[in-house]
């Protein structure tokens, strides 16, 4: 059975939970589908200049390697040049996603159901419209444009010191009208089902599609070989971590949260990828004085990750936009505690689970208040409650059966 893969996801230059989650499917659907992979729009948006053409191409290659076939479109599409103005246009007329449509188009016809396994945008709805394929799609994220009217978001953009709201406000304009009109076509052509890693991703506008709504149970995992780096005794620094470094995900919040403990000796370190809001970050610790308790590691993986996560005293992760938070997950996995704003994904997915306190969001006193508390608690030792909650989100393959269980059960009567 061939299967269409409609993704950002497995191209995308820089990595996040989202992109573990797909890596795990594909790892395990391959025994079950021939996978063809056929990248989305925000996948040629990613290029800017001749070293990230470069860095695609070469992600590319490792995916034929793997046995991932790739529409013949691509490398097209790649030298292709994308202007301002298409891209602005597009907003209002779909051109750009209509004309790879079109290009994917008689390879399209060849496979049996088309999957979105990240849906952050509407690329596979327009690709079902035109071929009159069926598919089906999975939100692993938490789409903020479904969930808030365009003065909210643009407000939200603001309060976290991504975008100033007079500033965002034309383009979030442009950004709800794209989203009404993708909607629009999915109301009149429906995925087969929506299905979502937790409750809050198929909330709001998605879950009135008339369609099937399934909640992953479970919807994320790590492996249980990270358990193996747990360490009880901590060394005395609070942690930071994030695959991508920006406004969503609280960078700018820690500096106001450090703030109120310059008197306290406690020393934050932070690991991830600044996308380009590094000398913003910086300067703002140093205009309140917090620079000198913050320490930068960079972006690390595997073993060296998570000997600095179980190390830490505690997890701060004042994050606005997340639905599981894999890092929380980890972290909790090492025994080190969590401290984390109560937005729906977060508290959805954790609220109650021992080791995780949650505060409201953007209450920085109460943030360095759990966070001085923390650093001088006991850690996380001999829980059976969260012990079973780690366990029960122990396997990817126990989260992606369920994915290609739906795939089959739609495409193939399985």
């Amino acid at each position: 059975m061939k299967l269409g893969v409609i993704t950002f996801s497995l191209t995308n230059i820089s990595e996040g939970g989202a992109e573990r989650h797909i890596r795990e499917f594909i790892k395990r659907a391959r025994s079950e589908f021939e996978i063809y992979l056929f990248p989305t729009l925000n996948t040629y948006l990613q290029i800017h200049n001749d070293e990230d053409r470069s860095r695609l191409i070469n992600k590319v290659k490792e995916l034929e390697k793997e046995g991932i076939m790739l529409t013949s479109q691509f490398q097209y599409l790649v030298d292709r040049t994308i202007t301002s103005r298409e891209y602005l246009w597009n907003f209002l007329d779909f051109r750009l996603l209509k004309e790879i449509s079109k290009l994917y188009s008689a390879e399209l016809m060849m496979m049996d159901y088309l999957f979105a396994p990240n849906f952050v945008s509407p690329d596979v709805a327009v690709m079902a419209k035109l071929t009159g394929k069926k598919y089906g799609i999975l939100i692993n994220g938490y789409i903020a444009p479904l969930h808030m009217g365009t003065l909210s978001y643009s407000r939200y953009k603001s309060r976290i010191g991504q975008e100033g709201f007079v500033r965002s406000l034309p383009k979030n304009i442009l950004i709800s009208n794209y989203w009404e009109k993708a909607i629009k076509i999915m109301r009149a052509n429906p995925p087969d089902f929506v299905a979502g890693v937790n409750k809050v991703a198929i909330e709001g506008v998605v879950g009135s599609l008339p369609t099937n709504h399934i909640i992953l149970d479970p919807g994320f995992a790590i492996e249980q070989t990270v358990t193996k780096y747990r360490r009880e005794k901590k060394d005395d620094y609070a942690l930071f971590v994030s695959a991508r470094l920006e406004p969503s995900k609280g960078i700018f919040d820690l500096v106001k949260i450090m703030r109120r403990l310059r008197d306290n000796r406690i020393n934050l370190k932070i690991m991830g990828r600044f996308k380009s809001d590094f000398n913003k970050f910086n300067n703002l610790a140093k205009k309140y004085g917090v620079l000198d308790k913050i320490e930068y590691l960079g972006f690390l993986e595997g073993e060296e990750k998570y000997k600095i996560i179980s190390s830490a005293k505690v997890m701060v992760y004042p994050s606005h936009d997340d639905t599981n938070a894999l890092v929380i997950l980890e972290s909790l996995a090492v025994n080190t505690p969590v401290i984390a704003y109560a937005i729906p994904g977060i508290r959805y997915a954790y609220d109650g689970v021992p080791g995780v306190t949650l505060v409201r969001e953007f209450d920085y006193e109460a943030m360095a208040n759990e966070l001085r508390r923390a650093m001088s608690a006991k850690g996380l030792v001999g829980n059976s409650k969260l012990e079973k909650f780690i366990l029960h989100h122990s396997s990817w393959e126990r989260v992606t059966e369920q994915e290609i269980n739906l795939i089959l059960r739609h495409c193939c009567g399985h």
